[in-house]
């Protein structure tokens, strides 16, 4: 908004000027100069309006912009009709119009403004005809050469400028997209080298502990049942927290480590969904790969060991005897690869957070699996979200890594 009231202040000056050599060449009725002369004081109070009055706003919306360049373009349509209308050579003013239209409006706006455009600009050349049929020796193929040079320099003008800024628009939602992605990546690998860290620092006095639990368990006299049960309780407690901090270091390990490989994406899932139902019998995978060769550079065992996860995942969700959805396809310049279960679905509290270490849905979870496939799919360049799906039963876990060519 800021420059857009430079701009008018900018019109506002070349207009006055403007009038000098338009009434010199009889462009412009002496007549209608004070006409000229209010409608240029009611752009200046406007723009002092909306000077002082921008400051306050937070924000100007498309629906402020679209009403401001109505203003602009009502005002310079008006001057054009009182002089010359079409035939004036300042008409190519309204290219800047509809340049502004297409650059500082999106969607719907942008077009209902260029559309008003094109609109006023037939309203100034069908006056310019009906004078043109009180003249004697118009070229009427030369006039509608000139009506059509217009139409088309301010169509282009609308054309460029909405689709650079829709172009610069696209760009920037990516760059933040990047940039959330990188935040978040940051985060993640902060708390990976944080619990690898205390991993290392804690495992000796832990594996210390466990020892000692041991031996104390022992020297416990067969007689002491219930001392027995609650040294085996914390003893299991504590291979919990040995395991926790294990996996925690290993994926930090893995997705900071290991190297990136080359690999035929279809072919390598078919292979692993293969793998895991060998493991898992009984249960029912219905795959849908896509036939088309997809290559990929990604770290082959951290995408095993997420893929792995990522269906017993949807395996402890889904109900018995449903089965389980694994697509794998194209889109643009990325591999898609989802795996669907029938469940209940997840929270929208526990969704916003899912990839955060020890965040889950699960009761007996700890949110590690989640954590790995983030790190595995942003280290190949790619990204992983959930999402709960469309039906309202189950959720869908998308990996999305960039394609490599053949």
């Amino acid at each position: 908004m800021p420059g857009l009231i430079r701009f008018r202040w900018i019109a506002i000056v070349s207009l006055l000027l403007g009038t000098i050599p338009l009434l010199k060449w009889g462009y412009l009725d002496k007549r209608h100069f004070p006409y000229i002369i209010a409608v240029l004081t009611l752009l200046a109070i406007l723009n002092v309006l909306a000077h002082s009055i921008w400051p306050k706003q937070e924000d100007y919306g498309q629906k402020q912009v679209l009403v401001h360049l109505w203003v602009d373009l009502l005002a310079a349509s008006g001057l054009l009709f009182v002089s010359g209308s079409a035939d004036n050579p300042f008409v190519s003013i309204l290219c800047i119009h509809s340049f502004l239209g297409g650059m500082l409006l999106r969607k719907k706006a942008s077009y209902v403004f260029g559309a008003s455009v094109l609109l006023l600009l037939t309203l100034l050349q069908y006056e310019t005809w009906l004078d043109s049929q009180k003249t004697v020796g118009i070229d009427f193929s030369e006039l509608s050469l000139r009506f059509l040079s217009q139409w088309v320099l301010i169509t282009a003008s609308w054309f460029v400028s909405h689709y650079f800024s829709s172009l610069l628009a696209r760009k920037e939602k990516r760059i933040r997209l990047l940039q959330d992605r990188q935040h978040q990546a940051d985060r993640l690998k902060a708390l990976g080298a944080l619990t690898a860290g205390f991993s290392h620092q804690l495992a000796t006095p832990m594996n210390s502990l466990k020892l000692r639990m041991e031996r104390g368990l022992r020297k416990l006299p067969d007689e002491s049942s219930g001392a027995r049960e609650e040294f085996e309780k914390a003893q299991s407690s504590l291979d919990e927290c040995v395991r926790v901090f294990q996996h925690m270091a290993s994926v930090f390990s893995r997705s900071s480590q290991s190297e990136l490989q080359r690999v035929e994406l279809p072919v390598l899932v078919k292979d692993l969904i293969g793998v895991w139902e060998k493991e898992n019998p009984g249960i029912v995978v219905e795959s849908h790969l896509t036939i088309d060769s997809l290559w990929c550079r990604l770290q082959t065992l951290a995408f095993s060991q997420t893929l792995f996860d990522l269906l017993d995942n949807a395996l402890e969700a889904s109900p018995a005897q449903s089965p389980l959805y694994v697509r794998l396809f194209q889109e643009d310049t990325w591999a898609v690869l989802e795996v669907v279960d029938k469940g209940s679905g997840i929270s929208a509290e526990i969704l916003s957070r899912l990839g955060e270490p020890f965040v889950t849905g699960k009761e007996a979870g700890n949110g590690l699996g989640i954590y790995s496939a983030q790190m595995m799919a942003q280290a190949s360049g790619g990204d992983f979200v959930i999402t709960n799906n469309v039906s309202g039963k189950g959720v869908t876990s998308r990996i999305r890594l960039p394609l490599e060519e053949k």
